[in-house]
């Protein structure tokens, strides 16, 4: 049992601590203790002075919402983000800074991303007129990243300005895949563009042209530099069958509906494949769609306000009869009953 639990630490997924930087600070102006917050999700407060240090991802995603509680501060992502320039990102900067348009430097900056960060995926999707730069976690446990999604974006904009040379530069529109918080104007300021929440990817949306904009022009010397540094990292592991499951269930609840014919063709597999490789698992696709339901409508009863209507549209319910049976049957308790702390 113990080897199984070393074994699953040697291949979580690690972050650079450098993404943590300035964060001290913010807590301190909140009346927050640094030490306080790490004790309480686990984490070396020593470990985040030293920026090439790595922590575990799911560490660093309870990091950063434990901060968010303690500090009072619901957007500390977003304004730790504002604190860090391109240099945070290490090595994958240079990467960037020294392509010879947006398109090359988002390409060089994805390709070799876990250098900066594993298990994760920044990657470029163009449709229509607009190319969209999404960022998601892969870990098939991680479903809630609020704090963690925002810096992201927040960062990826500040390097886009600084790699575009345009200093106000605005996305068109943000993507977040989390529901809205009680209070989104913070979004829409640091932003300057509308924001969409309950979407099906965390993303930044911007006119196609951008990727042709000239950067600072190739230099072949610092991207061999950035592939000998990724040498010595293990190689991206792929995304295990039931990541990429989740991860299309959560995206299909988003979108109103999911189906297993729609996941199976989303994967390029068939249904009864895609069945046989759940069942490897330990678990059948509705089984899975369930356990997601679950856990989600647990996080958001506890977001209290978000209406219980508006609970049940996000994970899929067109009715919120259908809801309030459906967590009965998963909790014992109803919606509201849980809310008030009877499931808590």
């Amino acid at each position: 049992m113990q080897q199984d639990a070393n074994n699953r630490r040697v291949s979580e997924a690690t972050m650079r601590c450098a993404s943590l930087e300035g964060l001290a600070a913010l807590l301190d102006r909140r009346g927050a203790g640094l030490a306080q917050v790490c004790a309480r999700v686990g984490v070396d407060p020593r470990m985040l002075s030293r920026p090439e240090a790595r922590l575990p991802v799911r560490q660093f995603v309870e990091l950063l919402e434990e901060a968010a509680r303690a500090s009072g501060d619901d957007a500390i992502g977003m304004h730790l983000g504002q604190c860090q320039g391109p240099a945070s990102f290490g090595p994958l900067a240079d990467a960037a800074l020294h392509a010879p348009d947006v398109a090359a430097a988002i390409a060089n900056v994805s390709r070799y991303f876990f250098v900066h960060q594993e298990g994760a995926d920044l990657e470029l999707r163009i449709e229509g007129r607009n190319a969209m730069i999404a960022y998601s976690i892969r870990d098939a446990e991680i479903l809630d990243y609020r704090q963690d999604a925002e810096l992201a974006l927040v960062k990826m904009m500040t390097f886009a300005r600084t790699i575009t040379g345009q200093r106000g530069w605005t996305p068109a529109a943000v993507y977040f895949e989390h529901p809205e918080p009680r209070d989104s104007g913070e979004h829409r300021r640091i932003f300057g563009a509308p924001v969409y929440f309950s979407q099906a990817c965390n993303a930044l949306v911007a006119p196609r042209e951008v990727l042709a904009m000239r950067v600072g022009g190739a230099d072949l010397r610092r991207l061999a530099q950035l592939q000998t540094l990724a040498e010595t990292r293990l190689p991206q592991p792929p995304a295990s069958v039931l990541a990429g499951v989740r991860q299309h269930i959560l995206r299909g609840l988003r979108a109103g509906s999911v189906s297993i014919e729609a996941v199976a063709a989303a994967m390029d597999l068939s249904e009864r494949t895609l069945q046989r490789r759940l069942g490897e698992c330990g678990v059948t696709f509705n089984e899975l769609v369930e356990r997601m339901r679950f856990e989600l409508s647990r996080r958001y009863l506890r977001q209290d306000h978000l209406s219980l209507t508006e609970i049940g549209y996000l994970l899929g319910y067109s009715e919120l009869s259908a809801f309030s049976r459906a967590f009965r049957r998963w909790s014992g308790v109803s919606p509201i009953e849980f809310r008030r702390g009877a499931g808590a």
